[in-house]
């Protein structure tokens, strides 16, 4: 197995090179998209992907049905959720990621999606 390029790495995370869409990207893969900050350089805000039918998997509940619902509430099948960030006293292990910015394509679930930003600081997943 080819070791990964290491974008960025800190105690509490290492952020790899996106991934190709050779390989592409599955539920709970952590995305890791750079900003800059005026007090602080570069910070990354991070995202999890995930889909209906992991989640309706999750909860043991008809990944079938879980669709038709969604689609019927027209709701994104795949989508990208904001992690939120604490700050801990004890050691914790090394989170890991994968870079990307806005306007990459990435393949998630052997779809082609567009990474845009929408409100409020997140990220939304386009079919290409």
């Amino acid at each position: 197995m080819a070791q990964r390029e290491i974008a960025h790495e800190t105690l509490a995370h290492k952020i790899y090179v996106g991934k190709g869409n050779s390989e592409g990207y599955k539920d709970g893969d952590v995305l890791a998209i750079a900003y800059k900050s005026i007090n602080h350089g570069t910070l990354h805000n991070f995202y999890t992907l995930g889909s209906v039918v992991s989640c309706a998997i999750d909860w043991c509940s008809c990944p079938f049905e879980a669709v038709e619902r969604a689609k019927e509430n027209g709701e994104d099948l795949h989508f990208a959720f904001g992690n939120g960030v604490s700050i801990t006293s004890h050691t914790r292990d090394q989170e890991i990621s994968f870079m990307v910015n806005h306007g990459d394509e990435i393949k998630f679930h052997g779809k082609m999606f567009e990474i845009v930003a929408t409100a409020n600081n997140n990220i939304g997943l386009k079919p290409v």
